[in-house]
């Protein structure tokens, strides 16, 4: 069960709760994220387990947060935070994966690790559509044809906040030392597939 701890200890999030205080006061936004948050979670416990671990820890908690927000300030506004919030909120993880790529031959590494991640963790069981056309020690290049996090943002009333975690992407993987990112289009921006690009510099 999500806690307000899962808010608060995330700089970013906690930089969006700062804000909203500073702005609104004294206001029961992380309480109520909280309930309606767990309340999905009970809701679609019937998930597979991989898919759970993308509803439950990514989007029920931001959409979650989202909509409680936007009972208090326009959606625009609200998006324009939270897009902030992940920009601080992935920096560690930005700055760790920069350091990784850093030694020549941890360049290789990484997209054959990346490669696996995306076919174990990024598959049909939880709730994906890949294909695949090169996945070598040189270049990564994958189209994703169906995402979760556009189907229950969508489901949720929030479609507009897929496009939240597409930057998540941008923020980590536009930063790698010496490999090349590129993402043309993505789902949650409108298009039909999230083209995802990498190879070595």
């Amino acid at each position: 069960m999500l806690t307000a701890k899962y808010y608060e200890k995330n700089n970013g999030y906690k930089y969006v709760l700062d804000t909203l205080k500073e702005q609104l006061g004294e206001v029961s936004i992380v309480d109520e994220a909280v309930k309606k948050c767990n309340a999905l979670c009970r809701e679609y416990a019937g998930l597979p387990k991989k898919e759970k671990v993308h509803t439950d820890k990514m989007i029920f908690p931001r959409a979650a947060l989202y909509r409680q927000m936007i009972q208090h300030i326009p959606s625009e506004q609200a998006i324009d935070l939270l897009m902030e919030a992940i920009r601080i909120g992935v920096e560690p993880d930005m700055k760790r994966l920069r350091r990784l790529t850093k030694p020549t031959f941890m360049r290789s590494l990484f997209l054959k690790a990346f490669y696996k991640m995306l076919s174990v963790s990024f598959n049909e069981e939880a709730g994906f559509k890949t294909k695949f056309y090169e996945a070598d020690n040189k270049r990564l290049r994958v189209d994703v044809l169906q995402c979760p996090y556009d189907k229950y943002c969508t489901l949720l009333g929030c479609k507009e906040l897929t496009a939240t975690f597409c930057y998540s992407d941008d923020c980590i993987y536009g930063n790698l030392t010496g490999i090349e990112y590129q993402r043309n289009v993505t789902i949650g921006r409108g298009a039909d597939k999230c083209d995802f690009d990498f190879r070595k510099a």
